[in-house]
């Protein structure tokens, strides 16, 4: 996994800090009248931090091996330039490395100041308390580095989280148009087929000098039979599903939304079904809209609200139908991971220009209410 750095400072600082850790350790080396291979150590350990979050683990050896240069050649270590390039080393280890390779190449430095500091002739006490603000240091650098890791990981499932369902609800759109397509061409080619077949009655009705009259009837069929033949053409195309075709059914509509609460009922989710008297004669394609709609909503008040009752409600106000499905369940349908059917419920409402609206109700359940205009019969 790649991971970001702990905090994006400008990268000319490293230089800058190691410019000015080399000048303070050369202008306190400069006081003590130190021999030249101090004055030299000492510049290659502020020199190597330039190059600290690049390259941490060769910093961090670069510092530990000098250091221990320094001690097997009894120069004086308790100087500025010391705590100044290791503290910085070993926090930049365990921030910029990888887990595995900073602690081992951590464990080995601490392990060489040790034995530097015995080589320096001093108690191993003299390095306890270095390694305890190293140990600090580096703990601090590689717990940072965890949860910059983990808030990575987490932005990470999360986006892919967010393509899956935008794929997903992209996926039921498409398919829920496809499945309007179908029905759509259903009704529109069974009006052809009346169309023709009265085109043909009427042809057949006329007197035989009628001539204009008989070939207007007779070219009106003719282009409603070829229409048909496109129509069924595209109707194969549609109903193919898994390269097979799919079943033939009567569309339903309002005159069967009893059998429909029926089913619903039977599944344990009791439904008061409430059909406005008189009940208006709806478009076909209307009446199979309503159908559908109600039919989704129902299907998600059984997966998703729990023991709850539901009603029903169709009103027919001036140009349009309206209908309510509402339930008391606990449940929130816009937030469950499967909620694509209300995406399709919207996009088969706004094909006849109508509109949707779904949510939590504020007494608690949830409602899906919808309203399609219907044109004067």
């Amino acid at each position: 996994m790649s991971t970001r750095e702990p905090r994006r400072w400008p990268r000319w600082l490293d230089p800058a800090l190691a410019g000015s850790v080399g000048v303070v350790g050369v202008a306190e080396l400069a006081g003590r009248d130190a021999p030249v291979g101090h004055y030299v150590t000492a510049t290659v350990m502020a020199a190597a931090l330039a190059w600290r979050r690049t390259a941490p683990v060769a910093v961090f050896a670069v510092v530990i091996g000098t250091l221990f240069v320094q001690q097997a050649l009894r120069f004086e270590s308790d100087s500025f330039s010391v705590p100044l390039t290791l503290f910085p080393a070993a926090y930049t280890l365990g921030a910029h490395a990888p887990l595995w390779r900073s602690a081992v190449s951590f464990g080995v430095g601490m392990l060489v100041l040790a034995v530097g500091t015995l080589l320096e002739g001093l108690p191993l006490s003299e390095a306890v308390f270095p390694a305890i603000v190293c140990t600090a240091l580096w703990g601090a650098g590689a717990g940072l580095r965890g949860r910059i890791e983990a808030a990575v990981a987490a932005d990470l499932r999360a986006r892919t989280a967010e393509e899956l369902r935008d794929t997903a609800a992209a996926a039921a759109v498409a398919d829920e148009r496809a499945r309007i397509a179908r029905e759509l061409h259903d009704v529109v080619a069974h009006a052809v087929t009346v169309m023709v077949m009265q085109s043909g009655a009427l042809r057949r009705m006329l007197p035989a000098e009628a001539t204009r009259e008989v070939g207007l009837a007779g070219t009106v069929e003719r282009t409603g039979r070829d229409a048909l033949v496109e129509l069924r053409r595209m109707l194969g195309l549609l109903r193919e599903v898994d390269g097979e075709p799919a079943p033939l059914a009567p569309h339903p509509g309002l005159a069967r939304l009893d059998e429909l609460v029926e089913r619903t009922a039977a599944a344990g989710i009791p439904v008061r079904l409430t059909i406005e008297q008189p009940c208006r004669e709806l478009p076909p394609a209307v009446d199979l809209c309503v159908y559908r709609v109600v039919q989704e909503s129902l299907t998600n008040v059984i997966k998703h609200a729990g023991v709850a009752h539901a009603r029903v409600e169709v009103r027919f106000p001036p140009g349009a139908v309206e209908l309510a499905v509402v339930d008391d369940g606990h449940g929130d349908r816009a937030a469950s991971p499967g909620g694509n059917g209300l995406l399709g419920m919207g996009e088969r409402v706004a094909v006849f220009g109508g509109q949707l609206q779904a949510g939590p109700c504020f007494e608690g359940g949830f409602a899906v209410r919808a309203r399609l205009p219907v044109e004067p019969r």
